[in-house]
């Protein structure tokens, strides 16, 4: 009943976003997770609103992204690049730099930033350096200066913060979430086949992991062992991680499928 409510209330916001706009008002809502980006986007095309809204979070290929409902008057070209160019003074960016002595991993500085008193929903993604102590912070540009002045510490280390505009990123900017491969063999690409394989469990359980609800393929929630898993499904498993499903490649000599993927790190 209560995930009812909050599905209900998230519809609700949704679709004011879109009826400001439609009313001539540019309006932006919350960093989304991708979750909530599909859900949001369904909501939207159920409403007819499709090719008015955009979804953007700073840079491309962004995991959390704001919505974007656009008025006629900003619909001159497309959807997308209103959005991006509205976002302009939407989003900045927070370049956060450690002292060096200590490594700092992306829940140091979600956690740090929240003990602010800032809410998860002003905050997109968190970029970590792979080299250095330090991170990009994608957020709400009237939270940025907030959080500048405020957060001098991650846990016991000292923290530089410099508040930057989004052409201000670095040329050719990107964030490819790391991964690492997973390779298996399946009977079949039946759903309760692929999630035993990602989560290196027995297919029993995964078939009870599917018909509790706790299965969510490409952020739809899936209910049946024997839905077929494709290339490219993004296959999340509550307690278990997030997966990208790359494909098959040939069969044993047992008739197994020889089954790619990734998990999400």
């Amino acid at each position: 009943m209560e995930k009812d409510k909050e599905g209900e209330l998230f519809e609700k916001r949704t679709l004011e976003l879109a009826k400001r706009a439609a009313g001539g008002v540019f309006a932006s809502g919350d960093f989304l997770s991708p979750k909530e980006i599909h859900d949001a986007d369904a909501i939207l095309v159920r409403g007819g609103y499709r090719g008015t809204y955009a979804f953007y979070g700073g840079y491309a290929d962004a995991e959390r992204r704001r919505l974007y409902c656009l008025p006629d008057y900003m619909l001159w070209e497309s959807a997308e690049s209103a959005a991006k160019e509205a976002a302009a003074d939407d989003i900045a960016v927070l370049r956060i730099e450690g002292s060096g002595y200590k490594t700092l991993g992306h829940r140091d500085f979600m956690g740090a930033i929240l003990s602010l008193g800032i809410k998860r929903a002003v905050l997109g993604d968190i970029i970590v350096d792979d080299d250095a102590p330090g991170a990009y912070v994608f957020c709400d540009a009237e939270m940025a200066c907030y959080i500048a002045e405020n957060l001098s510490r991650i846990g016991s280390d000292a923290v530089k913060v410099q508040k930057l505009a989004l052409d201000m990123l670095p040329d050719g900017f990107s964030a490819a979430r790391k991964t690492e491969p997973i390779s298996d063999t399946v009977a079949s690409m039946r759903a309760d086949c692929v999630v035993a394989a990602l989560c290196n469990t027995s297919r029993e359980r995964a078939k009870s992991l599917i018909l509790q609800g706790l299965v969510e393929v490409n952020y739809e929630t899936l209910y049946k062992p024997d839905a077929e898993i494709a290339e490219g499904d993004v296959v999340s498993v509550r307690g278990e991680g997030k997966f990208r499903v790359n494909g098959t490649d040939g069969t044993t000599r047992r008739g197994r499928l020889r089954l790619s993927a990734e998990k999400y790190i």
